[in-house]
């Protein structure tokens, strides 16, 4: 007798100081092999895993999550194997957790090599640093090809705005060309373009708020469709 594991099953919450998170559930990698999905929670963190069945391989996302004080904070990803959208899934599992919590700030802390990856899903520069900033926009003005003349063009002027501005058009324009690398890349990593990290500022923090959630709705569950998830952001 075989052993199946039945997948695209409905989600089902439960409660937990406070908060709400899902029962165990099944997913699966890009190669279509099954992930148990589930919660573990600890004194200062919670963490979402996923156990492969088909071996021993174990990948966690440990987040910081304080429903008193709406605080929603992933703090480090690992995945075990890379590059099987193991991550990928652990990342649609928070957003998820997001959403049904109806929390309007998610941040994370991104070294240059996870910045592409937190875009994809719609997370933003937050940056407050001028030099990281400009740092960054310079990046675009570099790409080569057509299409994104307007968006280096914008890049350009950002740039000269914040150099040659006072104070007020340092943070109009500051915001601006955070927005603009955010697109920028986000559009790259969505085509599947890998970017050289070390092009961008050494870390950064970045953003998803309730808009984002809006924005990025489509792409999200497309993602969660794949992965054989039942849940609609």
């Amino acid at each position: 007798m075989t052993f199946q594991i039945l997948r695209k099953q409905p989600i089902h919450f439960f409660e937990y100081k406070g908060a709400k998170f899902f029962e165990p559930f099944v997913a699966v990698d890009n190669a279509k092999k099954p992930l148990i999905l589930s919660w573990h929670h600890k004194p200062d963190t919670s963490s979402i895993t996923a156990k492969s069945t088909y071996n021993d391989d174990i990948s966690i996302y440990d987040l910081d999550i304080n429903r008193s004080t709406d605080k929603f904070r992933g703090v480090s990803i690992f995945a075990n194997p890379k590059n099987k959208g193991i991550g990928e899934v652990l990342n649609l599992a928070s957003l998820m957790t997001f959403k049904e919590n109806h929390f309007s700030d998610y941040s994370v802390f991104a070294l240059r090599n996870s910045i592409q990856f937190y875009t994809k899903y719609g997370f933003n520069l937050l940056s407050l640093n001028i030099n990281e900033i400009i740092h960054n926009l310079k990046f675009v003005t570099k790409d080569k090809s057509a299409r994104f003349s307007d968006i280096k063009d914008s890049a350009k002027f950002f740039i000269y705005k914040i150099e040659n501005g006072g104070k007020s058009d340092k943070n109009v324009y500051g915001a601006l060309g955070n927005n603009l690398v955010s697109d920028y890349v986000r559009t790259l990593a969505r085509e599947g373009q890998k970017i050289d990290g070390d092009d961008l500022y050494n870390h950064t923090h970045m953003h998803f708020s309730t808009i984002d959630t809006l924005r990025n709705r489509d792409y999200l569950n497309e993602l969660l469709d794949k992965h054989e998830i039942d849940y609609k952001i």
